[in-house]
């Protein structure tokens, strides 16, 4: 069962690291983090991911990948 998703942009309160590239999400920047539409979808599994990706390669790439 696949859960509707899209993101919403937050500010980040305490370092993450983004899920597709990796690289360090630090305190006071923005970055996108994925939330359910329908479904609550818990943080823990949530994916995150820094607005360079975000600008880079949009929504659909990012939670869609190559399928």
């Amino acid at each position: 069962m696949e859960i509707e998703t899209h993101l919403v942009k937050k500010v980040a309160k305490f370092p993450r690291v983004c899920t597709n590239c990796k690289n360090e999400i630090i305190i006071g920047n923005a970055f996108h983090q994925e939330k359910g539409v329908k479904e609550h979808l818990h943080s823990l599994i949530a994916r995150q991911f820094c607005s360079d990706c975000y600008i880079k390669y949009g929504e659909k790439k990012l939670l869609f990948g190559n399928k």
